[in-house]
Formats: structure tokens, sequence, C-alpha cells
């Protein structure tokens, strides 16, 4: 190996390393601040279910959907993987029983790469893991978009970058020994789009959606 090789090998393996090192912290505003500061005020519950995400998770009433009272939700509106990660102590001092993560939307939306997306997730994953073993975690597939009802001029992600990091989720699923769920290709109409029955705008869920994804959850009784 010349010398002169030397920075361009430097170059290639900082090159790899830098997707994984992606961060956004567009998490961090209002919203979240204040949200996550009401969560650290509540009692711990015992034996809790929660739920745990941005704004999918936040807008679903899991103890309506489900006709249980032991549900957390703990969504915030425009959180990502970085976000989950800030705050993952929170959801940890409950010591779940079970733990439903949907995160990864507003990455893509961010252009974050997948392989970042998948990195963090596997470090919430890996936290959670070390401080509550008894935890079963359960990794939610990222959910379809309606390229029809959308509006691109606040979300850019598409359905083949969905895809992709769901691909990187279930593997990473996989080797950490927790359970994957595709809600995904329940969302979907003919087209390969989200079905338009089950959504208002394209990303976010109606009624119709939510009933559709808990009904997933129970026939594979997972909840």
């Amino acid at each position: 190996m010349t010398l002169k090789s030397i920075p361009l090998l430097l170059l290639g393996c900082i090159g790899g390393i830098l997707p994984l090192l992606a961060q956004d912290s567009s998490y961090h505003n209002y919203l979240y601040d204040s949200r996550t500061a009401y969560f650290r005020q509540l009692p711990v519950a015992k034996k809790p279910v929660i739920f745990f995400g941005d704004s999918i998770t936040q807008w679903g009433d899991w103890c309506e959907f489900l006709g249980k009272a032991n549900i957390l939700n703990r969504g915030i509106a425009g959180d990502n993987t970085n976000g989950l990660l800030a705050r993952v102590d929170e959801v940890i001092r409950h010591r779940p029983v079970k733990l439903f993560i949907l995160v990864g939307t507003n990455d893509l939306n961010k252009h974050m790469p997948a392989a970042s997306v998948v990195a963090t997730y596997r470090r919430i994953i890996s936290t959670v893991q070390a401080a509550s073993p008894g935890t079963r975690i359960f990794v939610q597939s990222v959910l379809p978009i309606n390229n029809q009802l959308i509006g691109r001029q606040y979300y850019t992600g598409t359905n083949e970058q969905v895809i992709d990091l769901n691909a990187g989720l279930k593997e990473m699923a996989t080797s950490l020994k927790v359970t994957f769920v595709n809600i995904y290709d329940a969302l979907l109409d003919r087209s390969g789009q989200m079905d338009a029955r089950y959504t208002y705008d394209g990303l976010h869920l109606s009624g119709e959606g939510y009933l559709k994804w808990v009904q997933v959850l129970k026939q594979q009784r997972l909840i």
C-alpha cells in the first residue's frame, strides 16, 4: 500500500460509516419536549402494554380499539428514530410486558438513509433488551402511502423507500430475536397503494385503517 492510497482508503471507510451515523434532530420541538415532560410526570404503570412511535401511533385510541385498560400510548407527532432513542428511558421505567414500535415515516421524509434508520432502531431495541429483558418487543412495519391522496408539499417519501426500509427492519428484528409484524401488506389496495378506505390524507390512518391494524395484531395473537 502506498502513502497516496491511504487518504483514499480512509475516505472510503468514512463514506461507509457516515450513513450509519446520520442524525436527525428535527424531532426536538415544543410538542416533543412538552409531551415527553408530561410522560415523565406520570406514575409508573403496572405491567403495561406500550405503543411507541410518531403521530400514527399517537392518534390511535389503543385502549378503546383493544378493550384493555393497561395500554400506554407513547406516540408523539413528528417523531423519528432519534427521538424515540432519546426518550426510550421513559418507556423502560414501566418495564412493559409488551412494546409495539412503529417509527420511520418521518425519517424517510427527512431523506435519512435506510441503513441509518435501522441502525438507530437497533440501538432502541438493544437498550430495551438490556434494561427490561422481560419485555416482548414487536417491530411493526412502516405503513404504505397513497400517492393520489398525499400532499407532496409536506411528504416526500415513497412506497419504494418504505419497502426497502421494512426489509432492513425485518432482517434486524430477526437478528435481535424480536417479532416483526407486517402491517404494510394489510393496508394495500390492488394497485400497491395504501387503500383509500384506510387513510384520509394518504399518510395518516382513518378509523377503518386503525381497525385493520388492530385486526392484524389480533389475528396473529400478539395482543
